[in-house]
């Protein structure tokens, strides 16, 4: 699995993910820390569920994610309603 990262912003080094905490289902606040010891930034980042690319064949009916513009355009194709 690939461990979702940025780079420092001021260094543009690699940094560690130092800990997490779970905001809400959709929400996470990850704490980063960069590797270049010269430059020492600690910071927070979000993660956040944006929007529905596949829909689930489980869905939640307490989550409600956005579609993308592909996904309702697809719907509204094949149920004749373009727009």
């Amino acid at each position: 699995m690939r461990v979702i990262s940025i780079p420092c912003p001021h260094c543009r080094h690699g940094v560690h993910a130092a800990n997490s905490h779970t905001m809400s289902g959709m929400m996470m606040e990850i704490t980063y820390m960069c590797k270049n010891p010269g430059c020492g930034h600690i910071f927070v980042a979000g993660l956040e569920v944006l929007r529905t690319l596949s829909p689930s064949a489980i869905p939640n009916p307490s989550v409600n994610i956005q579609l993308s513009k592909h996904v309702r355009n697809i719907s509204a194709h094949a149920s004749g309603q373009e727009g």
